[in-house]
């Protein structure tokens, strides 16, 4: 799914809007491209929050740094 958007412009007159509306679409698609993930919207499922218990090498007070940085950005 996709949404078009309109982006409102005061373009001088002579200029070529086609070519414009050409660049300023490659412009956006490599934006896009680029971003990264957590730019973008993403689905948090409930076992994500149980991924660090699997990590063996990790202390205790690691697990609870790891949970409060992914779960409140902390």
């Amino acid at each position: 799914m996709s949404t078009t958007i309109k982006i409102p412009v005061s373009v001088p007159q002579g200029f070529n809007i086609s070519l414009l509306t050409e660049q300023l679409t490659e412009y956006a698609k490599t934006l896009i491209a680029t971003s990264k993930p957590s730019e973008t919207k993403r689905r948090h499922y409930k076992h994500e929050a149980l991924c660090g218990i699997f990590d063996d090498d990790a202390t205790e007070k690691e697990l609870v740094e790891n949970y409060l940085k992914e779960k409140y950005g902390l």
